[in-house]
């Protein structure tokens, strides 16, 4: 039990410096980091066929993403700073106190139930995965379209 919430907190910690982080490369890299440990979870879940999806979607998502932020984005010395980074720490510190909140509710309500965790993430799980389907579609096209039209300027 402790495991699960150790790694939805890193998640949601690499979640919220994804967004905060200014640099590309280490913003792709927690996004990368979230998707690893979410995949973490579902294997920890026992659910392996939910973790492997997420793994490629991932790797899929975060190379995308690598291409793009190194090929689309000007070279610049911006760094994030200090108080940047301390306030995605707070904000990632207030939103994982639904995490550990719902840690303790879900094992109750989890006894009462009679479906195992990794039938109901990969069974329940079929909007979301089209959902990341498409978003990484979608990123991959916009990236496509996007050094087309790079290149079709120079």
């Amino acid at each position: 039990m402790w495991l699960e919430t150790v790694l939805a907190i890193g998640m949601v910690t690499s979640a919220v410096f994804a967004i905060y982080l200014k640099e590309t490369v280490s913003s792709v890299l927690s996004l990368s980091t979230m998707m690893i440990l979410l995949a973490v979870l579902y294997f920890n879940l026992n659910a392996p066929f939910a973790a492997i999806f997420q793994l490629a979607l991932g790797t899929g998502t975060a190379a995308i993403f690598l291409l793009a932020g190194d090929s689309l984005t000007k070279k610049s010395d911006l760094k994030t700073s200090s108080k940047t980074k301390f306030v995605g720490l707070i904000v990632s510190a207030v939103l994982c106190v639904p995490v550990i909140v719902g840690t303790v509710a879900t094992a109750s309500l989890s006894a009462s139930l009679d479906l195992s965790i990794s039938s109901a993430i990969w069974e329940f799980r079929a909007i979301d995965v089209l959902a990341q389907g498409l978003v990484v579609l979608t990123a991959a096209l916009g990236v496509v379209i996007l050094l087309k039209e790079e290149r079709r300027r120079k």
